[in-house]
């Protein structure tokens, strides 16, 4: 589904599967190969190092990144974000970011969860790759570009309406039930599956809502801040 709805964009022209190393994700390879898909194996835990050698493989500029949790990606949402970015001159674009007190902060910037893409420069991406320490900028890739606005050229894109109380990630069990119960209400005549459609079947079925609603946002980035503050702790016991 990723892969579908990635293909729907008019910018993209090809898809890389960045896996890892990890014996399990054999099957992910296998997968690729049967279906003619580029990938690239690389750290499980070092994602930023995974990315960067990725792309460097595969020689892109600029690199679009969809994390493999978001099965309904919008392809409309991807191309907006690749236009603002071939339009102007930043070094990184993304919708997971917004400025707040002129500060820039982790956001779903109104979006569902599960629609999040980001787009920056291959020297971007290889400034991140080769400055950031902390392990929430190793596992989650851009948070490094993010924060340094003296560094880089940061810009994003936000949803007029606020559908963020939609969350179409698939972290847990409850994530998966609740995006096959939308794709079985998902019209047949359409392929690919966007916003819209989520907004209006969520409309006629709220209680859709209640199957994966107890789950936060950035769950996984907030338990990666915890390792940056037990690093942080060790560091100063060492001094």
């Amino acid at each position: 589904h990723v892969i579908n709805q990635t293909k729907a964009s008019k910018y993209i022209k090809n898809v890389i599967i960045a896996t890892t190393n990890s014996p399990s994700d054999k099957k992910i390879v296998s997968f690729c190969i049967k279906n003619k898909i580029d990938y690239f194996r690389g750290s499980s835990k070092d994602v930023l190092d995974r990315y960067y050698k990725c792309g460097n493989f595969f020689s892109c500029n600029p690199i679009v990144r969809i994390s493999s949790d978001c099965p309904f990606i919008d392809p409309s949402i991807i191309d907006k974000t690749i236009s603002k970015f071939l339009r102007n001159s930043f070094d990184y674009i993304g919708n997971n970011l917004e400025k707040k007190d002129n500060e820039w902060q982790n956001s779903l910037c109104k979006f569902p969860q599960g629609m999040v893409i980001e787009i920056c420069r291959f020297e971007t991406l290889e400034e991140a790759w080769n400055q950031a320490q902390k392990p929430s900028e190793r596992e989650h890739v851009f948070p490094y570009v993010q924060f340094n606005p003296k560094i880089f050229k940061v810009s994003n894109i936000s949803n007029k309406k606020n559908l963020s109380f939609i969350r179409c990630t698939v972290d847990h069990k409850e994530d998966l039930k609740f995006v096959r119960e939308i794709w079985k209400r998902k019209s047949k005549r359409k392929k690919i599956i966007h916003v819209d459609d989520i907004v209006k079947i969520i409309m006629k079925e709220p209680n859709l809502l209640n199957i994966n609603s107890k789950f936060s946002f950035d769950e996984g980035y907030q338990k990666s801040l915890k390792s940056d503050i037990q690093i942080l702790n060790i560091n100063k016991k060492l001094k």
